[in-house]
This record gives C-alpha cells, structure tokens and sequence, in this order.
C-alpha cells in the first residue's frame, strides 16, 4: 500500500479518527490493527509469517528477561535470537545469491537445478524489521531496557505502520516510552502536513519523474556517451535521495500525526565536506545500526588502528549486501568503505586537505562525482548476472570519454536534478520554514495548494518506493 495512494489515504483518515476518539488502551489496538491492514495489502498469506516471527521473538525476549532476573549469563540467547533472525532474512532474500555462489565455487550441477525448482516469494519489509527486531534484543541484553514489553507493545514497535515498510529504523528508546504518552499540539501537525507535503513533492514529482528518464541508461548502457553517463547516474543518486527521504519524510508527519517522533534519516548529504559526513547524513538510522550493532561488535576501533579499518570495510561490505542480493550492492558497500577508511588513513597520518575558499567547489564536486560512480553498482545490482557487465560498461564509457547518445530529456532531468538539491539544501541547513510560527501559519495553506498542483500536473500516480524491495 502505498503512501501516494487512495487506499493509504483512507486507511490513515479512518485510522487518525478512531485513534483521536480512543483512550490510551483502545488507541494501541487501532494502531496494530492498522498495521496489519496496512501490512497485509500487501500480500495476506506473509502477514502470518510477520507475526510468527515477531511472537517468536517476543518468547525469546521473555527468556532474556528471564535469565537477567536470576543473574545469569545471556549470551546464548542473545546468539540464538540473532542467528534466527539471520537465517529467516537469508532464506528469503539470499536464498538464490547463495546457491548461485555455490554453483559458481564448486560447479555442482544439481544446487542450480535445485534452486531453479524453488519459487520464494520476498516478505515486504524484511530487511527492516529484521534489524529493527535484532537490536531491540540486543538493547535488552544490554540492558538498555530493564523491564519486560507487554506483548502488544512490542508488536506495535514492530508493526508501526508509518514506518513499516522502509523506516527509518527505529530504537526501543526512542518509541516504546511515547507509546502510553502520545502527544499532539498544532505545531506538530502542522510539521506532520508539511514533511507529507515535502515527502510528496521529492517522491511523486522529482524521484518517479527522474526515474523514467534514466531508466534506459541502464537497459543498453554501451550506446550512451560518457556525459549521459554521467549525468544519468547523478539523476539516478537524486531519484534515491528525493524517494528514500521522501519516504521518511511522510512516515515522519504522518508519525507526528499520530503523536510519535520518530528519528530522522536525512540530513542533507550531497553537502557533506567529507565522505565520512554523507555517511553520517545518509540513511542515518542505518549507518548508526551498523555501527552500534555490526561495527562496534566486530571489535570497532578497540583492537587497532588496522583491525579498525578491516572493521570498517567489513561492516559497508555487509552493509551493502544487506541492500540487495547481488555481487554489485556488495561492492557499492565497499567502495563506499574504501572512500572512508582513505579519510581515515589520511587523518591517521596528519594529512590534511587546505579548508581554503576556493578549494570548497572542487571538494563538493569531488563528493558529488565519487558518490555518482557508487550509484553505478547500486543501480545496476537489480540486473542479476548481467550487474558486473553494466557496472564495467559504464565505468569504460565515463573513463575513456566515450561518444555516443545523449541522454533523452537531459534538460528536464537537469531541472529535477537541481529540485533535488535544492530539498537537499534545506535540509543541510535544517530551515524549514515551520520553525516560524507565524510564517507556517500563513504559509502552509499555501505550499499545500502548491503540492496539490504539482502532484497533478507532474505526478502520474507514482510506483513504488525504491526501497520497498530491500
């Protein structure tokens, strides 16, 4: 279901009505029955396999309580859960990466024929929810969470349905105490209308719009030249920024709407002065996850300055691989990594790069260029076998200034290039225009009939997120 759609508009006005009109024990289960409707559009068969795993997870919680209320060792359960949690993911979504890696090491016919006889359909949010499930056990064998979840609790902190599908990912602290204290007053839902509105604008007319101009790039990738390349794969990095921040940004107003903060997961990026700060303000709750529970538990920098880069590469190499299964999210991962840790060996050895003026453009473009080349693998990971032939031919054509076409509607995809940036701006700068009172007031009457206009000349009804297959 998605946000752009009729069916979510009447699932959420029913659900904000009832939810409003409920005490605090009725308005938990109008959450959960919501998210399991919203849930189940998707695919109604899944939705028992979901709550499986979450009633499963939540008797493995119990059992943690259970050993750290008679002083005992939790470490295996910790590891159980973790291991579960794992295989549920990999069987679902690498079931066919990792028979095809045995196939390709050992050459062993029937693991192919056999992988070819198994259709396995992909849960809706798996990735997600997996990560989300994992590091609320570990925060309680951490004991960042001292007392046991009711049940229903813990299903909604799971099933929340604002952020369900792709985030942003969510920790125990953050929810779990709001959920018997929502609170709403004007000003935030105004900010709820104005982030739907803005998530809106980035996801139904930048991103959708940006994606079927680029869209053939990829598909006969060695006719283009080296600038539609170029520019595609920029196009391409916004359709990501303007969907996936889209997407946070309307699960943002709409938990707003209902009372919650839910964690920001953009913060500008594209105006990073280093690699190591675009990672920081790119899909924040994911690069925060992956060093709280995957970095820091590899060892972090505890071991080393050298184990602290494997560490590091180690943790974007599983990063990337967690976006999609494909050799090609692997690598993005890596370079991504690669990018880091040169930073990091550079400020290990005192090397510093002049904060001069007029070296300020070259950095911004250097960042700007460096990230455009890792949305080569990224976007050419949904290819399957053919990703590694995408990835060289576009890499050939940008580093041997190749001739050949030029990208059709390049003007267009420059406008929305530059829309793109500039919500990538405002968020760098964090200035909303809601931080006046008195500007929101008169203003988001007006920026609502502009979105409304926007949407129906631009927009054609949207696909789905680009994350919604993660």
């Amino acid at each position: 279901m998605l946000f752009n759609s009729i069916p979510f508009l009447v699932l959420f006005v029913i659900t904000y009505i009832l939810y409003w009109n409920s005490n605090i024990k009725y308005k938990k289960y109008v959450l959960l029955a919501s998210s399991i409707i919203f849930y189940s559009y998707h695919n109604f068969y899944l939705t028992f396999h979901f709550l499986g795993i979450i009633l499963l997870n939540f008797y493995l919680s119990l059992k943690i309580f259970e050993k750290k209320r008679e002083n005992l060792s939790t470490d295996g359960w910790i590891k159980l859960t973790v291991v579960l949690n794992l295989i549920n993911l990999g069987f679902f979504k690498y079931f066919y990466f990792f028979s095809g890696l045995i196939y390709t090491l050992t050459g062993i016919v029937s693991v192919k024929e056999f992988s070819s006889t198994v259709h396995i359909f992909l849960p809706l949010a798996i990735s997600f929810y997996t990560f989300q499930i994992i590091a609320l056990q570990i925060d309680i064998h951490r004991n960042k969470i001292v007392k046991t979840i009711p049940f229903l609790d813990y299903l909604i902190f799971i099933l929340f349905f604002p952020q369900l599908i792709a985030g942003p990912i969510m920790r125990s602290e953050e929810f779990l105490p709001k959920l018997d204290h929502p609170e709403i007053d004007f000003h935030s839902m105004k900010k709820g209308i104005y982030l739907i509105l803005t998530g809106l604008i980035k996801k139904v007319v930048i991103a959708d719009n940006i994606g079927t101009i680029v869209n053939p790039l990829y598909m006969n990738s060695g006719d283009y030249s080296f600038e539609s390349v170029l520019l595609g794969n920029l196009g391409f990095i916004i359709q990501v920024y303007c969907d996936f921040s889209g997407y946070s940004d309307i699960a943002r107003g709409l938990a707003f709407l209902l009372g919650f903060e839910i964690p920001v997961n953009f913060r500008g990026p594209f105006f990073s002065k280093s690699f190591t700060e675009f990672w920081q303000r790119w899909h924040i709750t994911l690069s925060t996850w992956l060093k709280d529970y995957l970095y820091i538990s590899l060892g972090g920098n505890r071991k080393g300055f050298t184990m602290a880069i494997v560490n590091l590469l180690i943790t974007m190499g599983l990063g990337g691989l967690w976006h999609g299964a494909d050799i090609a999210y692997v690598l993005w991962g890596l370079f991504l990594g690669i990018l880091i840790a040169i930073e990091r060996i550079m400020d290990h050895k005192g090397i510093q790069i002049p904060d001069q003026a007029f070296l300020k453009p070259f950095k911004f473009a250097g960042i700007i260029f460096a990230f455009t080349l890792s949305g080569i693998f990224f976007r050419s990971g949904i290819y399957g076998e053919k990703s590694l032939s995408i990835i060289f031919t576009q890499f050939q054509s940008i580093f041997t200034l190749k001739s050949g076409l030029l990208i059709y509607r390049h003007e267009e995809l420059i406008l929305y290039i530059l829309l793109g940036f500039f919500f990538n701006f405002i968020e760098y700068k964090d200035r909303a225009f809601l931080k006046s009172e008195k500007m929101s007031t008169y203003l988001l009457p007006a920026y609502s009939f502009f979105v409304l206009i926007l949407m129906g000349l631009y927009g054609d009804g949207g696909g789905d997120f680009i994350y919604f297959q993660f």
